[in-house]
């Protein structure tokens, strides 16, 4: 049985770590009044984060009148995450801190094998990175864990990927031996994660909505969900994997197919013949108009469905496609939901430059965080 003695003084220092994070700087005073405890007992948790590098002392000299309270600021640089993302063509790979700030980055041009995704490229890239930030003075003191950001369905019971045609053929492949080899190469636990889940994490870690999803639309179309402050996944880890949905869009001829085969980046390009990542702004205005108006008609589908089925109010559209149509998608997409849903939606813009490896960074933070707050226990 748990001691209730450790398991009170281990949510105190969870809630702190949440305060320190979120504020950057708190007395502590007001850690022993949000806490609920004496100032004797807020002291103590103040000088474990202190002591362990967490927290910075700013000085100050109690808590009498005329006198400044004793302030702490978060030290974010206590220890370091390693996040990489899949972006269709280009792995992206990043360090970043404890507040999910991008401290180190590179891209490089992916090469498709499986092997090379998971283990070859990230480990190399982050390895670079690191020595980099060892030359100038910025070596992490502490690396917490890693996650690979995968276009696909991530079973992280099982460790397997499907639905990944980019570089996964058949139905379904085990990664696990993949990340172990990722995990002894960089020294710490490896994780995978769908793209489409860490970009609602990313964003619900930035806005603190505890009800949002993002949907993606680009190489492939996705959404990710976040309920009730927790991504949601479900049993077959398919959860908000909207792509897969039949859908019928008249200006494709009457087709029915599903979402992802009617407006991913590839079929829009088949479609309405540009080849060029940025040769849409080079299409003439109508054909533009049209496939504005076929993009916007599928999304405000998607928010429909999210709307009534799941009583989601706020979504968050990214991706590729929507950088592309820019300002014009998102005029097009809120006055259809306005005048087709009779539900009250907001579609927003995603707030992050890189949703996927914020996502990323906070879960790895999220799951080491009992740890990293234990170091004396």
């Amino acid at each position: 049985m748990n001691n209730p003695v450790s398991l009170l003084k281990d949510r105190h220092r969870q809630l702190t770590f949440d305060l320190l994070s979120r504020r950057k700087e708190i007395s502590r005073v007001e850690i022993a009044r949000e806490l609920n405890v004496s100032l004797q007992t807020g002291m103590k948790i103040m000088s474990y984060f202190t002591d362990y590098g967490l927290a910075v002392s700013m000085g100050g000299v109690g808590t009498q009148v005329g006198r400044k309270p004793q302030m702490y600021a978060f030290n974010p640089n206590a220890a370091h995450v390693i996040a990489a993302v899949n972006e269709g063509s280009v792995l992206r790979v990043c360090v970043l801190n404890l507040a999910c700030e991008i401290l180190a980055q590179e891209t490089a041009d992916l090469r498709g094998n499986i092997r090379s995704v998971i283990v070859e490229q990230p480990c190399e890239i982050a390895q670079n990175l690191l020595n980099n930030l060892e030359k100038e003075g910025r070596k992490p003191e502490k690396l917490l864990g890693a996650a690979m950001c995968l276009p696909g369905v991530v079973d992280e019971e099982n460790r397997t990927i499907s639905f990944a045609p980019s570089f996964v053929e058949g139905s379904s492949y085990k990664i696990g031996d993949l990340l172990d080899e990722a995990s002894r190469c960089l020294g710490v636990s490896v994780i995978a994660e769908n793209d489409v889940n860490a970009a609602v994490y990313g964003e619900y870690a930035g806005c603190g909505n505890p009800d949002l999803a993002f949907i993606s639309i680009g190489s492939g179309v996705g959404m990710g969900l976040v309920l009730d402050g927790k991504l949601r996944r479900g049993p077959m880890f398919t959860a908000g994997e909207i792509g897969m949905m039949p859908y019928f869009d008249a200006q494709a001829q009457g087709n029915l197919r599903t979402v992802e085969e009617l407006i991913s980046l590839d079929a829009l390009k088949k479609r309405f013949g540009f080849d060029r990542r940025f040769g849409v702004q080079a299409m003439n205005p109508k054909m533009r108009e049209v496939m504005i108006g076929s993009v916007s008609d599928a999304v405000v589908f998607i928010v429909w469905a999210g709307a009534s089925m799941l009583g989601l109010t706020d979504f968050v559209l990214g991706g590729i496609t929507a950088d592309l149509l820019g300002e014009d998608l998102f005029e097009a997409v809120r006055k259809k939901a306005s005048q087709r849903i009779p539900l009250p939606v907001s579609v927003l813009r995603q707030t992050l430059v890189y949703p996927e490896i914020v996502g990323a960074a906070k879960k790895i933070i999220d799951a080491n965080k009992r740890d990293l707050l234990a170091m004396d226990d």
